[in-house]
């Protein structure tokens, strides 16, 4: 299973088991685990499943390093070749409008922002999948940056999504198949569990992300509950800007050739369609209306950001915090370069504040090569 902005949500499901988002690891309906292969018989199947000749290079089954052990596990294929089909997903999210530059200098060649958009925005999204089949009823959490209203011309005709500048997982297995087999930019962080706590019927929920300990983004909302139907993704049109889950997600592809600094094995447009119909919105939460909520749409907001410092934005009266913060290359090795370009943001305003509950997801095995 693959997470993205709000990963691609809304596809059938087999089951609809209670939601539980305290831990990662979850109880899975014995019907739907698969058994572990009776080791005495792995290699001489494996042998016997070897369609393809040492010279070939077209092989049965999704693989990946190590190659040799045949057909690799994967969220989009099961011990049998089927798909795995169910999930749960719940997303808390925030798009803040931001300087147009800012979005631009993000962007590979042959990616614009819209000319029909002035300001364009961002979004960024915390997902916690649970109940994942594919991991054996685990589940794991992630934060995805959305760079919206992204015009990809390096196809005809040319392609306007949500372009997906980088993936944040706190699992390694989803952030290898992931790089792999989809060619999402995906990276490891330190992303635990939400810090949930309520008071008056407002929830109050802290999200963080670290590496090495060193913490360098936190995302803070008070939320009260509403009625699903009120929900932007059960209402597309209100959100005037795209969505990953509206009209699909681009991304550039790039694979570093060995040996060759500067060159590449890939280096090209994929794009994920969205979703075919609408999400099963199971919980819905937005800021109380007196921070600044449409009466329509709650979780849609126009606020100015109340600026602490570079890279920490408060909106809604203090409802919701956004904080990201720098790190030396001591403290952030191998992440500085993108952190110091998220802290970069010009935030102008905020956008939309929102939390779902979401009964199936996609294996985005939808997402394919459009650029040839």
């Amino acid at each position: 299973m693959a997470a993205i902005s709000a990963a691609l949500l809304g596809f059938p499901t087999l089951a609809e088991p209670h939601l539980d988002f305290s831990a990662p690891r979850i109880t899975v309906p014995s019907s739907i685990l698969y058994k572990p292969a009776d080791p005495s018989q792995v290699f001489s199947k494996l042998l016997q499943s070897r369609l393809f000749s040492t010279m070939s290079t077209t092989r049965k089954g999704i693989h990946r390093a190590p190659i040799g052990f045949g057909p690799a596990p994967s969220p989009r294929q099961a011990p049998d070749g089927s798909r795995f089909d169910w999930s749960q997903a719940r997303t808390t999210t925030v798009v803040v409008e931001v300087e147009r530059e800012c979005v631009e200098a993000l962007l590979p060649p042959g990616y614009t922002v819209s000319d029909s958009v002035t300001h364009p925005t961002v979004l960024f999204e915390v997902m916690e999948l649970r109940n994942l089949p594919w991991l054996a009823g685990r589940g794991y959490n992630t934060l995805g940056v959305y760079l919206n209203d992204i015009v990809c011309n390096r196809v005809q005709p040319a392609i306007t999504a949500s372009y997906m500048a980088v993936l944040f997982e706190n699992f390694t297995d989803p952030i290898t198949t992931g790089r792999e087999e989809l060619g999402f930019p995906k990276v490891y962080a330190e992303i635990p569990n939400a810090i949930v706590s309520q008071k008056e019927g407002v929830e109050s929920r802290v999200h963080t992300l670290a590496w090495g300990g060193f913490e360098f983004l936190r995302l803070e909302m008070e939320l009260t509950a509403y009625a699903v139907q009120n929900s932007p993704a059960l209402k597309p049109d209100a959100r005037r800007y795209t969505h990953p889950t509206k009209d699909g997600i681009l991304h550039q592809r790039y694979v570093p050739a060995v040996g060759e600094p500067g060159k590449s094995d890939a280096d090209y447009a994929t794009f994920c369609p969205p979703p075919p119909g609408p999400p099963k919105v199971l919980e819905f939460k937005a800021p109380p209306l007196s921070r600044g909520g449409d009466e329509v749409c709650p979780a849609v907001v126009q606020v100015q950001p109340d600026q602490k410092a570079e890279g920490t934005h408060e909106f809604c009266e203090g409802a919701v915090k956004l904080s990201v913060k720098r790190g030396s290359f001591d403290q952030l090795p191998t992440l500085y370069n993108v952190v110091d370009a998220l802290a970069s943001l010009k935030v102008r305003a905020c956008r939309e504040v929102a939390l779902h509950t979401f009964q199936g997801a996609s294996d985005l095995a939808a997402n394919h090569r459009i650029e040839k």
